[in-house]
């Protein structure tokens, strides 16, 4: 099964009218090296292999979350606006758009009323624009945008171990064409959405949280971006903060296992979520979602 089929239709209902969707917003290879940091190539291929250009595959996946008070995308994911050379040096999908994937799910760009990112990354926020006839646009017109204060300042500063991981022209012009709430920390967004500061990734990194009566979902973003990524010492050489990463996904996994919650993937190809068990070698194992809540998973 494709990542772009996988995702489709996958679909949560968390009870108290809060259903969370997994929505593709790309698809493209990064360079294993990078995704994995200091683990050697021989351990990471085992679970990621790579092409001949030593890149592994990576989902960008957005969630939408409908309740009774909002309809919100979280993330955007990489867009479409990408030259004929960085087109092939991610190897861009250009048969997967957060467009078509809304689309599938019945919702309308128009629809969205935030979008709430967890950092400002190209790969997590550049479909927050779009290209109508040489111009950029919101991608949605309608939503109130969401995002650290800090990490904000941080991208248009450029603060970042690659140059190209902030795009500052794109967000000089979102800045001037939506309205935005700024979070600062950790606290509620809706009823049933709160953000967390993670830090690691980035300075001001946010986890998010989607909390319905019967169940709770995180949405850990770039500190955990992929199942792999629950071995303690698999961080990203693109992390600012390293030993942040190593300490705070811990600290989440464990809480997420302890509570028995769901942990949905920004990164992983395979699968958008799961529920997380305790693995003697890895610390952490992912358990798919559908073997665990049949009556609430739907495909």
């Amino acid at each position: 099964m494709t990542p772009a089929s996988a995702d489709a239709a996958a679909s949560l209902d968390l009870g108290g009218d809060i259903v969370v969707t997994a929505i593709l917003g790309g698809h493209m290879r990064l360079d294993g090296g990078a995704m994995f940091g200091v683990v050697p190539k021989p351990l990471w291929e085992r679970v990621s292999p790579p092409d001949d250009r030593n890149r592994i595959a990576n989902a960008c996946r957005c969630l939408l979350i409908r309740t009774a008070q909002a309809t919100v995308l979280v993330d955007t994911g990489c867009g479409d606006r990408f030259n004929d050379r960085n087109r092939d040096i991610f190897a861009v999908d250009a048969a997967v758009s957060l467009e078509a994937s809304l689309a599938a799910a019945g919702v309308a760009l128009t629809d969205i009323t935030h979008v709430l990112f967890t950092h400002l990354h190209f790969d997590h926020s550049a479909g927050a624009l779009r290209d109508v006839a040489g111009e950029l646009v919101p991608t949605f017109p309608n939503a109130i945008h969401i995002v650290q204060q800090g990490e904000f300042d941080d991208a248009l500063a450029g603060r970042s171990i690659m140059r190209s991981s902030y795009v500052a022209a794109d967000l000089d012009v979102l800045a001037g064409a939506v309205r935005w709430i700024w979070t600062d920390g950790d606290g509620p967004i809706l009823p049933g959405v709160r953000v967390q500061r993670t830090k690691g990734h980035t300075e001001h990194h946010q986890s998010v949280f989607f909390e319905g009566e019967t169940e709770t979902l995180v949405f850990p973003g770039d500190l955990m971006p992929t199942r792999a990524h629950l071995r303690p010492y698999w961080i990203m050489a693109y992390d600012m903060f390293p030993y942040d990463t190593f300490t705070r996904k811990q600290e989440l996994a464990q809480q997420v296992q302890d509570s028995g919650w769901i942990v949905a993937w920004d990164h992983d190809p395979g699968v958008p979520w799961s529920r997380l068990a305790a693995d003697e070698r890895t610390g952490f194992a992912a358990i798919d979602i559908d073997a665990t809540i049949d009556a609430t998973y739907k495909s």
